[in-house]
């Protein structure tokens, strides 16, 4: 086993633990960590197809725990958000989007922490205008997860419903960009070749990640959400620093 190998199973397994406990996160630490050793467009590919394999998986393993009256909506709206995303990414240069949506990450991070909750009187209106703009943030800087994070959270999901939603919302998403990939041939078919060494990454992140889900408090479990939201938008934000003053 070459050290590419080591190096994706290791990963992917580290990606995977940490989904497998908050029902995200897997792209927030896969994607930059592949990116050392891949090219862009072959970590895309990779992490598209064993993101799917994992939230099969995990909603196996959390099925009759979900909210279909939720999850649908949500994922429906943001399909229209992509579209807007994706075309505002041709007119607008990406790193001014990047920032400026980083910057929000973080603001309602901070609001979040002091446990403020919005009042929300029309919940079906709010999951469709959140769904719109997770797809928007999704097609312009594929930040799609901190608006059904907050929307969730806000709405006082325990730790099993929050998890079971998010991962349906995210495995809908993964299956619609794995065949908009195919169809546009964007689609790296050489990486099918690493599912070799990503899948007992997968296997072992999801099975250590279900123990000890089971032990995480409520409390816990928030402040781990909050981390990784927060983590999220910082590196949103310092990347388009980056990009703007190299």
């Amino acid at each position: 086993m070459d050290i590419l190998a080591i190096n994706i199973c290791i990963i992917i397994f580290l990606s995977s633990f940490l989904q497998s406990i908050t029902g995200f996160g897997f792209a927030i630490v896969g994607t930059p960590l592949l990116l050392f050793f891949m090219q862009p467009e072959q970590v895309v590919s990779l992490m598209t197809i064993v993101g799917l394999l994992l939230n099969l998986i995990v909603i196996y393993k959390t099925r009759g725990r979900s909210d279909p009256k939720v999850i649908w909506p949500l994922f429906t709206a943001s399909l229209f958000g992509i579209i807007l995303g994706v075309y505002i990414l041709k007119v607008i240069d990406p790193s001014v989007l990047k920032l400026s949506i980083g910057t929000l990450v973080l603001l309602l991070g901070f609001l979040m922490t002091s446990n403020y909750v919005f009042t929300i009187k029309r919940e079906k209106l709010a999951t469709i205008l959140v769904g719109i703009v997770s797809g928007f943030m999704g097609g312009s800087t594929s930040l799609s997860g901190p608006p059904v994070v907050f929307f969730l959270m806000n709405q006082q999901k325990d730790k099993e419903a929050f998890r079971a939603n998010l991962i349906r919302f995210f495995c809908y998403g993964n299956f619609a960009t794995l065949i908009t990939m195919y169809y546009m041939d964007a689609l790296d078919t050489g990486v099918f070749t690493h599912l070799i060494y990503a899948i007992p990454g997968v296997l072992a992140g999801v099975w250590l990640g279900e123990k000890t889900f089971a032990k995480v408090s409520p409390k816990l479990f928030r402040w781990l959400t909050l981390a990784i939201i927060f983590i999220c938008g910082v590196v949103s934000v310092a990347s388009a620093l980056v990009k703007q003053f190299s």
